[in-house]
Formats: C-alpha cells, structure tokens, sequence
C-alpha cells in the first residue's frame, strides 16, 4: 500500500500569527513573571503539535496491521499451496481423462465414420457403373448459377418488348415479352438439364439425353421462328386485348413457323430476324448453363456433396474431440504453471510488504521530526515576539527547551514483523527450490503424454472407430443379405 501523510507543514503556516500574538501578549505583560506552566497559545500550540503526531502514529499503525494481515494470509497461502504440489505430483488423471472423452465421443465419431463410408461407396459404384474417371464438376453456388438464367430471362424480357411494341406501346409489348421469355428460357435450361443423361452408361438414359438435344433443337427454333413470326403479326392487331384477334394471329404466326423447317420461312422484316437470332442465341445459352447446373453425370454431383459433407462432419467431430484432449492437457500443464508462478509471486508479495513497511517506518518518524522542528520554530518564535515587547521579565519557562514531543509516536513495533517477514520469504524460497524440478519434470512429461495422446492414442481410437463403423455395416449387409451370411 502507499504511504500517506496529513501532516504538510500545518505548524509552520502559523508562525507569523503566533509572531502577532507574541507582541499582543507582551504587551499586556502577558504571561506574567512569576508564571511556571505555560500560557493559553502555547498550550494550543503542543496540543495542535499532539494531534499532528497521533495522525501520523494512526497512519503507521495502519500499515502495520495491513503487514500483519498479509503475513497471515500469506502463511495460509503457503500452506494450500504446499497441498496442491502435492496434488500434482501423485496427479496422474490425464490419460483417464482422455479415454473417457474418446469412450464418451465414440458411437457419434463410428457413426459418422459410416456414413462417410456409406457415401465414398455410393460413389465409388457410381463411378464404376458409369465408367467415370474424374472427379465431379458443378457450380461451387446453385442460387448464383440460377441468377445468371434469370439474367438471361430478364435480358430476353426487355429486348423483347421493344420488339413486340406496337399501339398499345411497351406495356402491351411487355407481357408478351414475358410469356415468351419464361416459356423459351425455362424449356431451354430444363432441356439442357436433361442432355446430361446422355454422360450414362445405360442406354436408356442416352436416349432420353440425346432426345433431349434433338428436342431443344426443334422447340428452340420452332419457338422462335414461332415468335419472330407472331411480332410481325402483333404489330397489326388492332386490340391487343381482344383474345379473338390475338388467336388469329398466333394461328398465323404458327403456320409460318412451321415453315422454318422447311427453310421456306420469310421474315416480313429485319427486327424479326434480329429477333429469330437473339432467340436462337440466348437459348443456347440457357441450354449451357441447364447443361451445367451440376455434374455432367446426372446424380453425380449430389452423391460428391454428399460425400463431401459426411466427409466434413467426420473432419469436424474428430477435431472437437482433438480439442478435448488439447483442452485436459492443457487445463493440467496451467495448474502445474500456476504453483510453478505462485511461488514468485508470494515472496514477491512479502517482499513488498516488507519495502512498505520500511517506508512506513521512515516515513513516520520523518514527520514526526518535521512536526517536532516546526513546533520549536513557531514556540520560540512565539517567546522572542513576547520578549522583544514585554517591559518586565519573562516567565523563567521561556528560557527552557521544549518537552520532547518524539515520545508520542512508536515505530519499535516494526522489527518483529520484519523478521517473521523475512523469515516467511525464505521458506518459501526454499520450497520452492526443493520443488522446482518436480514442477519442471510434471510438467515436461504432461507435454509428452499429450503429444502422445495427439498422435499414437488418437490415430488408434480412429483406426478402432473405423473397425467398428465397417462391422457395423458388415452385419447390416448381412441382415439385408442373408444369402451372404449363409456362404460364409
């Protein structure tokens, strides 16, 4: 604790008024000649000075219990500390810790190890049965992958409704703009999500790949044809909103469209083939990105993610159980480091309560002498004022000195702390000498039971989770199977 003090030259700051009072005295011939105990001012003044030097007592007294207090407690201290060395030496609870962490972690770590499993076999027969080599190829994010076939629909819905403008202006342009483009883009992504099947080795699958090619063909540029066809036919219809003219010119437009086919197909005029190539165009694209929206191998891409995750879960439970281990090792190597610091931090706290009381020792009787000179100093002062005016002798008092006013403040007391101080710091010194290699050796060999749980005990617990997830899918093959069962 710091060292405090009242006392700041109080005394002194008096002496000019104690000069006034001298004179003020003296010239009443105040005290008279024959007094023997001193006046009213310098009984105030011993009384002040008295005051002054129980403050200063009471502030000492105050470090000297807080030294005593901290002796105390730190003896307990000392005492528990002493327990827990001993606690850690015969501590040797690491290795069970961890074998209850892997007996608890065990069913969801075999668990996982099987599903893992179940999905590498998936796709490992997946592979085979389709004679695939590499590895599965899909968009890292579907929604984004989607959004760009809405761009292209949406791209398609403006371009198109300035082409399908006509008197009713663009509103009426772009609700047809809309229906062609959410009918031509969506068969053409949906068309080129089936091509894939033709990646199979079935050949049914084939056929419906292939068949899904042949048809984006005919739908894209019949569809088309059919549409630029039917723009030059909007343009004439008189009420869009009449249903009966709209047919009329739908059943026009579609028999124009079947010509296309025929390469007989005459577009009226240039935005209609500007239209029939913007068509034709964008859905290629939207048949690309439906070609691509997951693994050429249709099924391929989910039975990988599936893999992959499983893969990841197995990852991320095995980790946390890692870090179980990590954990209890280093919750143990931390007790071991704490009794290894406390040591150095109780003698340096015994060390620093011994420097505070020194300094509250020394300071106490500083002040006490600073309070004692100031005290003079204003009490002679006070006398030499009253004798330089007074016109009889002074009292014979004022010749004597000053009673001692040291005597009032006590710091003996000090000593016998110091010594059980001094006394406490070196046992513990001592302790912590004769316990410092058992510290030191408990704590290299709890970093080599952890590295050795780290690597040898984990890698076998995973190598038995992994024993017991493929029995456990041998006795379900076997149950499902009993044929097998029967052979072997």
């Amino acid at each position: 604790m710091s060292i405090t003090t009242n006392y700041q030259g109080q005394l002194a700051g008096q002496l000019p008024a104690y000069r006034t009072k001298g004179h003020k005295e003296a010239s009443a011939n105040r005290p008279p000649a024959n007094a023997t105990r001193p006046d009213q001012h310098e009984a105030a003044l011993r009384s002040e000075a008295e005051k002054w030097m129980t403050s200063e007592q009471r502030l000492f007294d105050v470090s000297l219990a807080e030294a005593n207090r901290v002796l105390v407690d730190t003896t307990q201290k000392v005492v528990e500390l002493a327990t827990k060395v001993d606690q850690i030496r015969a501590d040797d609870s690491l290795s069970g810790a961890v074998e209850q962490e892997l007996a608890a972690a065990r069913p969801s770590i075999v668990a996982g190890i099987e599903d893992r499993m179940r999905a590498e076999v998936e796709c490992k027969y997946f592979r085979a049965e389709h004679g695939i080599v590499e590895q599965a190829v899909y968009p890292e994010s579907r929604v984004f992958h989607m959004a760009i076939i809405a761009v292209l629909a949406l791209l398609e819905v403006v371009v198109n409704a300035f082409f399908y403008e006509n008197d009713q202006g663009l509103v009426g342009g772009l609700v047809v703009a809309l229906g062609v483009s959410v009918f031509t883009i969506g068969t053409a992504t949906v068309l080129g999500y089936g091509f894939r099947y033709k990646n199979l080795a079935p050949i049914d699958d084939k056929v419906v790949g292939w068949g899904c090619l042949v048809a984006f063909i005919v739908v894209v540029i019949y569809c088309n044809a059919l549409f630029a066809a039917f723009r030059t036919e909007y343009q004439d219809v008189a009420d869009p909103s009449n249903l009966h003219q709209l047919r009329d010119a739908f059943t026009a437009a579609a028999a124009q469209a079947r010509e296309v086919f025929y390469l007989r197909m005459q577009l009226k005029d240039f935005m209609s083939f500007v239209l029939f190539g913007l068509g034709l165009l964008l859905g290629a694209l939207a048949f690309n990105k439906g070609s691509t929206l997951d693994d050429r191998y249709p099924g391929y891409g989910a039975k990988d993610r599936r893999s992959k995750a499983a893969q990841k879960v197995e990852s991320l439970q095995l980790e946390i159980v890692r870090g179980k281990i990590r954990e209890a090792a280093q919750l143990r190597r931390a007790e071991v480091l704490a009794a290894i610091h406390e040591y150095a931090q109780l003698i340096g706290r015994i060390a620093r309560q011994a420097s505070e009381l020194k300094q509250a020792q020394y300071f106490l009787m500083t002040q006490a002498q600073s309070i004692k000179r100031d005290f003079d100093l204003v009490l002679r002062t006070y006398r030499k004022a009253n004798e330089a005016v007074r016109a009889t002798e002074p009292p014979e008092y004022f010749k004597s000195s000053s009673e001692d006013l040291l005597g009032r403040v006590e710091g003996a007391g000090v000593q016998p702390v110091l010594e059980r101080l001094n006394a406490l710091q070196e046992e513990i010194s001592n302790t912590r000498s004769a316990n410092q290699d058992d510290l030191n050796g408990k704590l290299q060999m709890l970093q080599q039971n952890a590295a050795t749980l780290l690597t040898r005990t984990f890698d076998e617990f995973v190598r038995n989770s992994e024993k017991d997830a493929k029995e456990r899918l041998d006795r379900v093959a076997a149950v499902l199977h009993p044929s097998i069962q029967a052979s072997a």
